[in-house]
């Protein structure tokens, strides 16, 4: 039989001490990567403004009283580079809609319209994640993984749907553009 003794005490009582300084060690460390990975992605097509918001958001969700095990859960970490990949193809499709010569100021109006509702949208979930980080939820970590998992689908699907968007407001500017040429083509033919 093991005779404990104090200093076997003491290095039980350090454990969860050692435990919590390697997970803080491993939060910092994915909230750095993750911080560096969105400015990167940021960094080309959005405002200074919108990049300081994600990253302060995001540095609230890592601060936060949440359990590491959603905290630090991937698909956490999806729903802040999905956020940017959404705000950066956003930024991206509107400025090349906007110089488009083909369009009517009131189109590109529209078009800029619909990507700000898309971005909203998207806006909308992440600011849910900090309540989740902020409001001191009653839900259990089982229930604040579904939360999370159910969010990280949520950013997914508009991310499918700005690239829908792009997709389909350029495929009717072909058609557009593609009728005009042949108009163009039938005057120069036939004179009418």
């Amino acid at each position: 039989m093991t005779k404990i003794t104090f200093s076997h005490l003491s290095l039980v009582a350090l454990l969860p001490a050692c435990q919590d300084a390697a997970v803080t060690k491993q939060t910092q460390e994915i909230e750095t990567r993750v911080v560096a990975s969105i400015t990167r992605a940021l960094a080309d097509s959005v405002d200074q403004p919108t990049t300081t918001y994600v990253v302060t958001t995001l540095h609230t969700w890592y601060q936060s009283k949440v359990p590491n095990t959603i905290k630090l859960n991937p698909k956490t970490e999806g729903i802040y580079t999905t956020h940017a990949a959404i705000l950066k193809e956003a930024a991206r499709q509107s400025a090349r809609f906007a110089q488009h010569p083909g369009l009517s100021p009131e189109r590109k109006t529209s078009i800029a319209a619909g990507y700000q509702k898309l971005v909203d949208a998207s806006t909308a979930n992440i600011t849910e994640l900090t309540n989740l980080a902020t409001s001191g939820s009653s839900m259990s970590e089982a229930e604040q993984l579904q939360y999370v998992s159910t969010l990280a689908d949520k950013e997914t699907r508009q991310l499918a749907l700005v690239k829908y968007y792009g997709q389909r407001t350029s495929s009717q500017l072909a058609r557009v553009e593609q009728a005009r040429r042949d108009e163009e083509l039938k005057h120069k033919a036939w004179g009418y």
